[in-house]
């Protein structure tokens, strides 16, 4: 009994101790891994497999959506005058449409879209952005500090940066550098921008769908085209000890910079003439050569041409047209351009206003074109130019062909009008001039609605053309065989019936056509335009805007 009753104390004791001990073991296991999750979620930079950490879901899900509601709801937290507030608005979009899944980080690192967007950034002086616009060196940042914590925080932090950044990037391709708050008209137009960042994510199409925000005008494009070129070539010299930079690099520097008049030389010319022409013009020492000064100064130059291709992209970037087919009148370049499908069609040299009187920066719709049209003299050349003319010689009006109507377009006896007092039109009278070939607006005219009154017109002196700076008019546009531009816009806009424009102007009649499909007509101040061989050509800045918009524009970080 006693040995049996031993036994069974035994059974009993030993059953026991392993129970205690798998006790044991399930605890310290369950303890073990208690730890290894808390110093997970803690510091995910634990040496696991990332698949196995789930701090992606709902903490960063929920975090993500509390920071951008609470960015947003703060009034205080931007200035009316700003664009952050409209742009944060965006990226909390963004991310709703996502359902507030990370867009550029994994769980421990930044992932391929990241990268692919940091190379966007990392080209963007090719765009047109000289200055860091985006946020570029702050990403680069939290991208290191990310990297080292594997915070929660810093997660989100580097994801609402990046987004925040290519949204901007994305707008300011698409409507040019702005600041201040000027969305606020047409931000619906922009609505569409995270799902087409979001799409881009998706379909792994970063660049192509961030670069395609940019407007279609063909001018655009041209210089976008030809600004690598340029910025290589700058960069080339900027950074060459100048005794071994390249004679033919050098010409084309000295080209670009504005001193000579072609980039090409002959084999055996070093380009000590233009040197030579240089150093004259900026008061340098005259030596023939490319020494420290003249490369400092001639590097000077080409970034102000850097400068000035940015602001030229800019001013593009705010052109509003949807069109394929459009008119452009390039002002300091006196040419307006047929573009038609996008392509180049025709090209025509214009005359434009002089410094005192400067044609308008302008985009409106052409409506009407007008045969053998008549001219009613602005009041301001009445005063300026044509009262003293008047008042010394009587008949200075009938004999060119001027004569006098009233509000109703009735013609008004000369002799009635008292010309010895300070306003003898008033705001009753008119000085009209008859439909002829020496009519100051010629045979053609070509309306389009616009708050100056600005029009496009043929002119009786044509030997103007001949010009190589066409600064003359008193802001209207003169344009040279004007009689072909009508026949093209009545061909193409007008389907009534077909029209011989050469005809209507010999029937010597005043003939008005309505366009039955308006084209637009965009004229503007661009000062350089990219070639067909990938060269930027420089323009005479003629009312001497750039240096100005150049110092706005670009927050004033340029010294010129």
């Amino acid at each position: 009994m006693v040995e049996e009753n031993t036994i069974l104390e035994f059974d009993f004791s030993t059953k026991q101790s392993v129970n205690r001990v798998l006790i044991n073991i399930l605890v310290k296991f369950s303890f073990i891994v208690l730890l290894i999750a808390l110093s997970s979620y803690q510091n995910p930079s634990v040496n696991l497999n990332e698949n196995h950490i789930n701090y992606n879901s709902f903490d960063f899900r929920n975090s993500l959506e509390i920071n951008l509601y609470s960015m947003i709801s703060q009034p205080d937290s931007y200035s009316t005058q700003n664009i952050n507030k409209q742009i944060t608005e965006l990226v909390s979009r963004f991310y709703k449409e996502r359902e507030f899944q990370p867009a550029w980080t994994t769980n421990l690192r930044t992932n391929l879209q990241f990268r692919n967007f940091i190379n966007i950034l990392d080209s963007a002086k090719y765009y047109g952005f000289p200055i860091d616009y985006f946020g570029r060196e702050k990403i680069k940042q939290l991208n290191t500090e990310f990297s080292k914590t594997n915070t929660l925080d810093t997660r989100i932090n580097l994801e609402f940066t990046v987004s925040f950044s290519a949204l901007k990037l994305m707008l300011y391709l698409n409507k040019g550098i702005i600041e201040k708050d000027t969305l606020s008209t047409d931000f619906i137009s922009y609505e569409s921008l995270p799902g087409i960042l979001n799409n881009a994510l998706n379909q792994n199409n970063l660049r192509n769908e961030i670069l395609s925000q940019q407007p279609e005008l063909v001018q655009l494009q041209n210089i976008l085209s030809s600004l690598p070129n340029f910025i290589d070539l700058q960069l080339s010299i900027k950074y060459t000890t100048p005794k071994f930079i390249d004679d033919r690099l050098l010409a084309k520097g000295l080209y670009y910079a504005g001193i000579t008049e072609t980039s090409e030389i002959d084999s055996t010319d070093n380009n000590s003439a233009a040197i030579y022409k240089l150093q004259e013009q900026f008061h340098l020492p005259k030596d023939s050569n490319l020494n420290t000064i003249t490369h400092q100064t001639l590097v000077s130059l080409l970034e102000y041409r850097y400068f000035q291709a940015c602001l030229n992209l800019n001013r593009l970037r705010n052109i509003k047209n949807n069109d394929e087919n459009y008119l452009f009148v390039n002002i300091p370049e006196f040419r307006l351009h047929v573009i038609e499908s996008k392509q180049e069609k025709e090209v025509f040299n214009v005359i434009v206003g002089k410094q005192e009187t400067p044609t308008p920066v302008l985009s409106s719709n052409i409506e009407k074109v007008i045969t053998n049209p008549y001219w009613t003299v602005p009041k301001s050349i009445v005063d300026n130019e044509m009262l003293q003319k008047i008042r010394k010689d009587s008949t200075y009006l009938e004999r060119n062909g001027y004569y006098i109507i009233n509000g109703c377009e009735e013609t008004v006896d000369i002799s009635t009008i008292n010309w010895n007092s300070n306003d003898p039109l008033g705001t009753r009278y008119f000085i009209r001039q008859k439909n002829s070939s020496t009519n100051a607006l010629g045979l053609v005219k070509f309306i389009f609605p616009n708050e100056q009154s600005i029009y496009l017109h043929d002119t009786p002196s044509r030997g103007l053309f001949q010009q190589r700076n066409r600064t003359f008019s008193h802001g209207c546009i003169r344009l040279e065989n004007p009689d072909k531009l009508a026949q093209y816009l009545t061909d193409k806009y007008y389907s009534e019936n077909s029209l011989n424009i050469k005809k209507l102007i010999a029937s010597k009649e005043n003939n008005e056509i309505n366009l039955t499909q308006k084209i637009n007509i965009h004229i503007q101040y661009i000062t350089c335009s990219g070639e067909e061989n990938t060269d930027i050509k420089f323009y005479g800045d003629i009312y001497n805007l750039d240096k100005h918009d150049i110092m706005s524009i670009f927050s004033n970080q340029v010294e010129l």
